[in-house]
């Protein structure tokens, strides 16, 4: 394994553990705000994706057009990966839908993760840096993503910012929120 390579997987190691801490404490807090802030939204009224076939359903539209930028070696990759743990040869339906995942995602270095634990051959060059550097960011902006969001900020912020927050969830929902309520 090349050392550019040794690095991106510690990098991309440590991100995973950080996604996961984040999205752990991320959901204890939002049992927390569904407890506060819960009954101020139960007459609002959301949109929801559903994709007819699978059931899955989403609040945000589905990104038709994902795979499209998705680079050669990635597509390389995840063929010999997802023919391993595909679950009529010999596979399993978990590792399939990880290694679908890490391709729908661009994740070359989970690829790479699974490849490497499941002896499958894979040439790495100097070249791959770029997409290296799109799994370590996209993980990244995961964790942005979260730490960004309201939620998140009302319980690690100040007083301010948690007045911020109110202030933001009034404006936007065009509803009145009981400060007294929530700072007793």
């Amino acid at each position: 394994m090349s050392r550019i390579l040794k690095k991106y997987s510690h990098k991309y190691e440590f991100l995973k553990l950080e996604l996961e801490e984040t999205k752990e404490q991320f959901e204890l807090f939002e049992v927390e705000w569904k407890k506060i802030f819960g009954k101020y939204f139960n007459n609002i009224k959301t949109e929801v994706w559903v994709n007819e076939e699978t059931g899955e359903m989403r609040s945000s539209p589905p990104d038709e057009n994902k795979r499209a930028d998705t680079p050669e070696k990635v597509k390389k990759l995840y063929r010999k990966a997802s023919r391993k743990a595909h679950p009529d040869r010999g596979g399993n339906t978990d590792d399939f839908n990880e290694i679908k995942n890490y391709y729908e995602n661009n994740d070359l270095l989970g690829l790479l993760s699974y490849a490497s634990q499941n002896n499958i051959d894979f040439e790495v060059d100097d070249n791959d840096q770029e997409v290296l550097d799109k799994s370590c960011a996209g993980i990244e902006n995961k964790i942005s993503q979260i730490r960004s969001s309201l939620v998140w900020h009302f319980f690690t912020g100040s007083r301010r910012k948690k007045l911020a927050v109110i202030m933001q969830l009034e404006k936007e929902h065009n509803i009145k929120i009981d400060q007294k309520e929530i700072f007793k």
